[in-house]
């Protein structure tokens, strides 16, 4: 007679394979990473943006300081080129762009992504090359950085800013190039939460510098 042969019940059960981590992008990946290294991210671009924020308000003190000392009334009042106001309606336009392709993503909808993202992208260009335009309009108005105080802050603080631009501008290429040539592998979120958010730091930074040379300058 044929006799039944049941499992031994000290056998180790089936292991399941671990699925790999992912990289942050649209899909699942590890949580606790995710979020650690979002947290870190953060926190960098934090502490960048005080340091940031300390130089530009120590720049415009120092502006008027200097306006009060004004030793002969050498203080020239000096024109805001025209193509400022496009140039800053372009970054708002920007910003907006940028933040409605962040939602985007987290939306899952990486081909709006990728679309807002880009036109945010654009727009930054714009800016940064309007700037040039500017100051070039100052120099053919006569406006120099070494005979006139006015012209001077207006140099400095517009090149500080322009500085800072090319690096958060590097970053939104990075992600764009990152999403066009390698759509098929997970984009980390986190580098681009922290593009966006110094890119809409340094848009109301701008707002604030706009404000200084509308009444100061």
């Amino acid at each position: 007679m044929a006799t039944l042969t049941q499992p031994s019940l000290s056998s180790p059960p089936p292991v399941t394979p671990r699925p790999p981590r992912g990289h942050g992008g649209d899909g699942g990946n590890d949580g606790r990473d995710n979020y650690s290294s979002g947290r870190t991210a953060r926190f960098a671009i934090y502490v960048g943006m005080v340091a940031s924020t300390m130089t530009f308000f120590a720049l415009i003190a120092a502006m008027f300081m200097r306006r009060g000392l004004s030793a002969n009334h050498d203080w020239r009042h000096m024109p805001i080129p025209p193509l400022l106001w496009w140039n800053t309606v372009a970054l708002l336009l920007s910003s907006i762009a940028i933040d409605l392709g962040r939602r985007a993503l987290r939306a899952g909808s990486r081909p709006r992504f990728r679309r807002y993202w880009l036109t945010g992208t654009a727009l930054g260009l714009y800016f940064l090359i309007g700037q040039a335009i500017n100051w070039r309009f100052l120099v053919n108005h006569g406006f120099y950085m070494r005979n006139n105080p006015a012209s001077a802050f207006f140099y400095i603080l517009t090149m500080a800013h322009a500085a800072h631009v090319v690096g958060a501008l590097a970053a939104l290429i990075y992600v764009s190039c990152r999403t066009m040539l390698f759509p098929a592998i997970p984009l980390n979120r986190n580098v681009m939460e922290v593009s966006a958010i110094f890119w809409h730091f340094l848009d109301v930074m701008w707002l604030v510098l706009m404000a200084t040379f509308a009444f100061w300058i």
